[in-house]
């Protein structure tokens, strides 16, 4: 199955290797204990999305996860080729799971890192009837349409969005979930499953600008939670703290702060 996702060039010696997306289970033990991005992360484990890469592929110690642009790094912090695999994540954001890593982030890319800090989301307190409740409240004209294969490619062609934890448009027809507003037949505003595994889903929403703050979002985001809570599909949501407006719609629909999290940017500057 082709993914999504930018080729990475095996060095021999450093000993890094690629791991099969059938084979991605031996790499549970070095991300047990991470939960703010477990869809992230369980996504890849799963082998639905993304490249993971790892010091061996029979008995590893230390290992990254990859989607485009983003990574986490799992495993023994101390092992000797923690340092390679930090090394090798730049330009990118990459997301720190222990304290022990954020030292040794700090210690190969100090000078050259951005920070963001994000807020996680318990989707515990989620309620039907609220949820239910603000879809009657839908904007004057508006449609709901549950996101086939041809709504997705128009989502696509048109820059709106990107499907990062699917290999190709008919696998997230096929495993995807998403709801957009239509107006007379164009898409206004649309809520997917970004990234999709066994146990939930994280989730996108895009509003076109020009009906922002009208109500929209809320609509299509309140009928996706409903669609995941019927199914027992966990609904996971984070947002950046600047991120205004992603907190306040969670907050809307009934979400409640539970975390935050960090990520480190490695962009190292042309000179």
């Amino acid at each position: 199955m082709e993914l999504f996702c930018t080729p990475i060039c095996e060095d021999p010696s450093m000993n890094i290797v690629s791991i099969d997306p059938d084979k991605r289970s031996v790499l549970i033990p070095l991300f047990s204990n991470y939960l703010p991005q477990r869809i992230f992360i369980n996504s890849v484990l799963e082998g639905h999305s993304g490249i993971a890469l790892a010091d061996s592929k029979i008995d590893p110690r230390v290992a990254q996860l990859r989607h485009p642009g983003w990574a986490i790094l799992g495993g023994d912090v101390t092992h000797p080729m923690a340092q390679k695999f930090v090394q090798q994540s730049s330009e990118m954001w990459v997301i720190p799971i222990s304290e022990a890593w954020r030292a040794l982030i700090f210690q190969v890319h100090g000078h050259h890192l951005k920070q963001i800090r994000g807020i996680t989301f318990s989707s515990e307190s989620l309620n039907l009837k609220h949820l239910r409740d603000l879809q009657k409240q839908m904007p004057l004209g508006c449609h709901i349409e549950r996101i086939d294969i041809s709504l997705a490619n128009q989502l696509k062609n048109k820059g709106l969005s990107s499907f990062p934890g699917f290999s190709s448009l008919a696998d997230f027809a096929e495993r995807g979930i998403g709801f957009c507003a239509t107006i007379e037949g164009c898409i206004i505003s649309h809520a997917v499953s970004l990234m999709q595994c066994r146990e939930g889903i994280h989730i996108g929403i895009e509003t076109h600008p020009d009906f922002r703050n009208m109500g929209f979002a809320t609509t299509v985001a309140a009928k996706l939670l409903e669609h995941c809570i019927e199914r027992g599909i966990y609904p996971h949501w984070s947002a950046s703290c600047d991120n205004r407006a992603s907190i306040h719609l969670a907050e809307k629909l009934g979400y409640v702060r539970d975390g935050v999290y960090e990520a480190l940017g490695v962009f190292i500057e042309a000179s």
